[in-house]
């Protein structure tokens, strides 16, 4: 019975890791990070966060993360309330300062790890993360992910070839800001 009990968490931890993993960082948050990142005025910013002090870049590195944490928690709470449209909104707008954060971190990862409790935090938490990825249950969730993500694709590209999807979209707008022009007259 334990056992099952704990092969269920470890089933929802890697679930969760692997939808956070492949469908928020991957699709959504590390283009706004790689754009984010190739900004003139951030390279820029880039070299006067990199002489600042650890603790200070650890006071501003988690005031940010805390603040979009308490975001993520704000729209959890709406949609179990039933605002969903709301907090899908929510959540997708604290993607811009995840990235953001991310960035922060890796220009000032050597500086924030020469913080001991910060490094040994940091390295406790990557470990975690090294053990999931090496059970089984991760890879066979991350398979079947896998096999779901190319049958998608698959869909898509046989439903959806390539720029349909925004010329339907570009349709629809373009119908409809018509019929609000007439309503308009």
């Amino acid at each position: 019975m334990k056992q099952r009990l704990v092969h269920l968490l470890l089933t929802v931890l890697v679930f969760t890791y692997i939808v956070f993993e492949e469908l928020f960082w991957e699709t959504i948050a590390r283009p706004v990070y790689e754009y984010i990142h190739t900004r003139k005025i951030l390279q820029k910013l880039e070299k006067r966060i990199t002489h600042l002090h650890p603790w200070l870049l650890l006071t501003l590195f988690l005031s940010i993360f805390v603040l979009v944490e308490i975001v993520g928690i704000f729209a959890g709470v709406l949609a179990l309330q039933g605002n969903v449209v709301v907090a899908g909104l929510l959540y997708l707008s604290k993607i811009p300062v995840t990235a953001f954060a991310f960035w922060l971190f890796r220009i000032s990862q050597n500086k924030l790890l020469s913080i001991g409790w910060f490094r040994y935090t940091y390295n406790f938490i990557i470990k975690q993360i090294d053990r999931l990825k090496n059970t089984d249950v991760y890879r066979a969730v991350k398979e079947k992910s896998a096999a779901i993500k190319q049958r998608v694709k698959v869909l898509k590209h046989k439903y959806l070839p390539k720029g349909e999807f925004r010329k339907r979209i570009k349709r629809i707008y373009l119908q409809l800001k018509k019929i609000f022009k007439k309503d308009a007259s």
